[in-house]
């Protein structure tokens, strides 16, 4: 299987995402549990769930099986932000950002670390990230992955 760079970074973000223990695998009920957060009844049927957890190399097998090329990380962003902002309000709150955390596993993630969150992607100080903010702060996660330089 051979991954572009994007996709490799890519694959890398969403692992560590369903990982948030860092332990190597992805549990299936947390893997589940995201194609329930997109709300793609297209995607859900086409991916086979797993009854194992998967290491990283299974994970970019099964994603690459399903990836068409034909999205791009912003694409998949604006799809998970939709997810994410449940009030369809076009911002998420702390209290959203929190919802979608936790439902990836990461059940330490205290309010007050979602407000750090919050607070730090609202470049407008409203205490609500827009769609916009949100793109600059996943792209700002990738260039860090890349280990480009961030100003």
């Amino acid at each position: 299987m051979s991954l572009t760079h994007a996709q490799e970074i890519e694959f890398k973000e969403a692992f560590a995402l369903f990982d948030p223990t860092n332990s190597g695998t992805i549990q299936p009920k947390a893997f589940a549990d995201f194609l329930a957060l997109l709300n793609d009844p297209a995607l859900t049927a086409s991916v086979s769930l797993p009854t194992q957890p998967l290491d990283y190399k299974a994970f970019c097998s099964l994603m690459a099986q399903k990836h068409k090329g034909k999205e791009t990380s912003d694409d998949a962003y604006v799809t998970f932000f939709n997810a994410i902002n449940k009030d369809g309000s076009g911002n998420v709150s702390s209290a959203e950002l929190r919802s979608a955390l936790q439902h990836f596993g990461n059940r330490t993630l205290t309010e007050h670390d979602a407000d750090e969150i919050v607070h730090e992607a609202d470049v407008s100080g409203d205490g609500r990230i827009a769609l916009e903010e949100f793109l600059k702060i996943m792209q700002k996660s990738e260039k860090k992955l890349r280990g480009e330089h961030i100003c």
